[in-house]
């Protein structure tokens, strides 16, 4: 492996805001896919109302793990669009 290949490159920079208190975080995003200045944890899926009252009519069905019993929806609603939860420094230190 060559040293050229270690390099990282910035392939752009974001302005995100932080999910628990909106505090504006400035993010380095590289080449290779790895970021730097905020804790970047899944995507929420925001869904209607109208597509959780179809979930819901569905209704759910009992599932057993590690002796816990658990309602689980038979069908899940459908999403239009997913948010970015990520998380400052400050937030994601303090526990």
């Amino acid at each position: 492996m060559k040293l050229k290949d270690l390099e990282k490159t910035i392939k752009k920079r974001e302005v995100k805001s932080c999910s628990l208190c909106g505090k504006a975080i400035n993010v380095i995003i590289y080449s290779d896919k790895s970021y730097r200045g905020g804790h970047y944890f899944f995507d929420i899926p925001i869904c209607t109302d109208k597509e959780w009252s179809k979930a819901i009519k569905a209704g759910t069905r009992k599932w057993k793990f590690g002796g816990d019993e658990f309602n689980v929806m038979k069908k899940e609603p459908k999403a239009y669009k997913f948010d970015e939860y990520w998380e400052c420094p400050t937030c994601y230190w303090r526990g």
